[in-house]
C-alpha cells in the first residue's frame, strides 16, 4: 500500500484492508478516530494543522474514522455523517488555512450506505501554493508521524516550490529507413522531451535501453544534431545495450526538444527474431523527477 495516498477512489474494503494489515502511519498517512472531528476550537485547530502540514510537505491522506494505537491502524471509529458532513469538514479546512489548497479532495465512505457510519478520507496534494498558514498563525510540516512546526528557513524554501520544472518524454520515434545494403535493415530512433513545468531545466539525462536481443548483432551510428551532442553507449550484457545522452541544451517551459537521435542496423537474417523479441525502453531523469516509455518493435512495418 505504498501509493495508498494517491488512489483515485476509496471504499470500505480498502479501510478494512488497512486495519487487517495493521498499516502503520507514515509521512504520507495519518489515522484519526471519530473524536478528532468536533465543533470546538481545539479540534478545528488540529484539523487545520494536520491538513496544512501535509500540503506543506509531500502530500498524503488523513483518514477520519480509523483508530490507531502506537501509530498502527487497529479499528474503525464511525462518524455520524448527519452531524459532521463532508461539507462541514471542507468548510473547516477552507476557512482555517491560508492560502486555499488546490486539488484537495474529500472522499466520504458509508458502511452499507449508512450515513451514521461514515468515514472521511482527506487527500491532500503537495501544494504548489505552499506555504500554507494554520489557524494558529503558524506553519507546519509533516515529520514522521506528526505535524511539526516549521523553521524559518523551511518556510522560505517553500516559496520557491511553485517554480518547478516538469519534464516528460513527448515522443519516441522508431522507423525503418531505406538502406542501400541488402544484407541489413536500418532503423532511425529519435527521442523528444517537453518541459510542462514553469521553470527552465538544464540538468537531465536521457537513455535508451534495447534488450532481449543479441546486442553484438546491432550496429550503431550517431545522427549528428550538433557538434556538442554528448552521446555514448554501454553494453550491459549480451542481450542488453544502453544508449544515453546528458543535457547540453537547456529546455524552457512549454518547449519541446529533440535530445537523442541515432541509427542502428539489424542483419536481415536476424530481423524476424529482432521484431518478435526486442524491447526498447526510454528513461528520462532530471532534478525533480523521472519519466519512462516502453515500446516493442512488433508494430513497425518491416
Amino acid at each position: 500500500m505504498n501509493d495508498l495516498h494517491k488512489l483515485e477512489s476509496y471504499d470500505i474494503d480498502i479501510i478494512k484492508s488497512i486495519i487487517d494489515n495493521q498499516l502503520e502511519e507514515s509521512i504520507h498517512i495519518e489515522f484519526k478516530g471519530a473524536q478528532a472531528l468536533a465543533k470546538k476550537d481545539h479540534e478545528k485547530k488540529e484539523i487545520s494543522k494536520d491538513v496544512s502540514a501535509f500540503a506543506n510537505s509531500d502530500g498524503g491522506i488523513i483518514i477520519y474514522g480509523v483508530n490507531e494505537e502506537n501509530h498502527v491502524a487497529n479499528s474503525i471509529s464511525y462518524i455520524d455523517g448527519n452531524v459532521f458532513t463532508k461539507e462541514w469538514l471542507e468548510q473547516i479546512i477552507q476557512s482555517t488555512i491560508q492560502r486555499t489548497i488546490p486539488d484537495l479532495k474529500i472522499f466520504p465512505i458509508r458502511e452499507s450506505g449508512d450515513i451514521k457510519k461514515s468515514i472521511y478520507v482527506v487527500q491532500i496534494p503537495s501544494s504548489l501554493e505552499a506555504p500554507h498558514l494554520c489557524k494558529d498563525k503558524r506553519f507546519y510540516r509533516r515529520f514522521n508521524f506528526e505535524s511539526a512546526m516549521m523553521e524559518e528557513y523551511e518556510i522560505r524554501a517553500l516559496y520557491d516550490r511553485k517554480q518547478k520544472s516538469k519534464l516528460e518524454i513527448n515522443a519516441l520515434f522508431i522507423y525503418k529507413t531505406k538502406n542501400e545494403f541488402e544484407l541489413s535493415v536500418e532503423f532511425d530512433c529519435e527521442v523528444l522531451i517537453k518541459n510542462i513545468g514553469n521553470k527552465m531545466e538544464d540538468k537531465y539525462n536521457i537513455s535508451i535501453v534495447i534488450s532481449r536481443f543479441n546486442s553484438k548483432k546491432l550496429q550503431f551510428n550517431w545522427r549528428s544534431e550538433g557538434a556538442t551532442r554528448n552521446y555514448d553507449y554501454t553494453l550491459l550484457d549480451d542481450n542488453c545495450i544502453k544508449i544515453h545522452s546528458s543535457s547540453i541544451t537547456p529546455i524552457f517551459p512549454n518547449e519541446t526538444l529533440k535530445v537523442l537521435r541515432f541509427k542502428f542496423e539489424v542483419q536481415k537474417e536476424e530481423l524476424l527474431l529482432f521484431k518478435e523479441n526486442a524491447i526498447i525502453d526510454c528513461h528520462l531523469v532530471y532534478q525533480d523527477g523521472t519519466d519512462q516509455m516502453t515500446e516493442s518493435f512488433k508494430e513497425i512495418n518491416f
